[in-house]
Parts: structure tokens; sequence; C-alpha cells
């Protein structure tokens, strides 16, 4: 008997519960489900590279096979942004005011780095500068964990002995640095493979140097580390080297081999 009065009290409830809110439905609050695009992962921030330019020519920025947020896995999205457009780019802007007038006006980059000397010290530091971070900036992709072919592999061995010899190498040469410069993978005249290095924007075939031909290239300054690294330089050689871009050098490698050769 207990237990029946308190289901019918149960159920008055739900009815007087039932009608007041039907009485009321100008009260209730619709709650809107959010479009399926509001989770979506914001866009980034920074600029396409595309869209940075030069303030004149001959020597414009080249733009990145990537984004600024995708380079993260290397260096801070804003540290890589920053690099690229305050410090390559005011080196570039330089480059061009520097070579007005100068028996190299009318030189590609490629061809500038090969005849300039000291005799033009500031425009073979902005020239070198310019013609380093190109380099660098195709150097790594973020994007893609890449391998040798099989040709430079066999190479790769034969210069050094192992993949994981060259990685020891290039932290080893790059770790010994002291000071602001270059950390570079070269082809010699040989046809070998060789790690250098190169104080602040000298680059290894430039005519005082003449020590071959980058193939890859890292930038040692700190601008390109420190705020995400501070001063563990060998975690950032260590991570540009997983994220080296070796179908860059397949695709350079053997007309790089073919023209030592005829030499």
């Amino acid at each position: 008997m207990i237990k029946l009065k308190r289901n019918i009290a149960i159920l008055f409830c739900s009815i007087f519960l039932l009608f007041t809110s039907c009485g009321h439905k100008n009260e209730l609050v619709e709650v809107e489900i959010p479009e399926r695009e509001a989770f979506n992962i914001q866009k980034s921030d920074f600029p396409d590279p595309a869209t940075i330019k030069t303030k004149q020519g001959p020597f414009e920025m080249r733009g990145l096979p990537y984004n600024f947020n995708d380079f993260h896995v290397i260096a801070k999205a804003e540290s890589a942004f920053i690099h690229f457009d305050k410090v390559h780019l005011d080196y570039a802007n330089r480059l061009n005011t520097a070579v007005h007038g100068t028996p190299f006006e009318k030189d590609e980059i490629t061809t500038l780095i090969t005849r300039i000397d000291n005799r033009y010290a500031n425009l073979k530091n902005f020239s070198g500068a310019y013609y380093n971070h190109n380099i660098f900036w195709q150097s790594i992709n973020p994007k893609i964990e890449s391998k040798p072919n099989e040709v430079l592999d066999k190479l790769i061995v034969e210069s050094f002995g192992s993949m994981n010899e060259l990685k020891s190498e290039l932290i080893n040469k790059g770790n010994a640095l002291v000071g602001s410069g270059w950390l570079w993978l070269i082809i010699l005249p040989n046809g070998k493979l060789s790690v250098v290095t190169t104080i602040n924007n000298e680059s290894p075939n430039m005519p005082e140097l003449q020590l071959g031909k980058p193939l890859l290239g890292i930038d040692l300054w700190e601008h390109a580390y420190f705020e995400t690294y501070k001063n563990d330089k060998k975690a950032y050689i260590e991570t540009c080297f997983k994220y080296l871009n070796w179908e860059k050098v397949n695709k350079e490698f053997i007309v790089d081999v073919e023209s030592t050769e005829v030499k």
C-alpha cells in the first residue's frame, strides 16, 4: 500500500513538471551545437612565406617548401618566422643595395659566391648570408623524414663509414665551432663527401676557401636555435639531422657528380 502511494506521488510530480515546462516553453534556452569547422585548428597567424618579398632586386626571397608552423618540430614557429622575415630578409635587402654598381650586379648568386673576395667585405658578408640561408631552408624539411638514395647512401658509407658516423661527424664539428658560422655537407673536387664548418657568413665555395660545393647546410648562428634550445647546440643539430632534406640532395647529387667528373 505504501509502495502504491509512493508511485502515485511520483506520477503526479512528473505530470506537474511536464505541464509546468509546457507552460513556460518561451523561457527555454536553445543550446547551439557548434559547426564542425569550429573544431578545426586555427589558421596560422604567420604569413605565407611566399608573400615575404625584398624591397628591390636583383635577389629575391625564394619562399619555403613548408609553412612556419610546420617548423615547430625543429624550432619554435615564431623563431622560424623571425629568422626568415627579419634576419634572412634583412640580409637580402642589404645585398641588393650593396651589389649595385659593382662587377657582380649581373651575377646569379651561385656565380657571385664563387667570385667574391675580401676586397668587397660587406658585399661578401651579405651575399654569403643570403646564399647560405637559401641553402639552409632547403636543407631541412620538417614535414617529412627522407633518406639518401642508393647511390648517395653508398658514397656516405665510403666517405664516413655509415650514416651514424656522418651524424657524429656533423655533431662533433658543429659543436667544435666557436662563435657563429655554418655546418656543411659538401662534395669535394674528387667526388667524395666531407663535413666542414665556415665562420660567420662564409660559404665553402667562396674563392678564398674553395672547400667544395655545399649539398646541405645548417645555420649555427644563435638566432637559429637559441630561443628553442638555449645553448644545447648538440640537440639542435640532432633534430636538424632527423629532418635533413635528402630528397633535395638526391635530385642534385647526380648532376654534381657528373660535373665533378668532367673537370
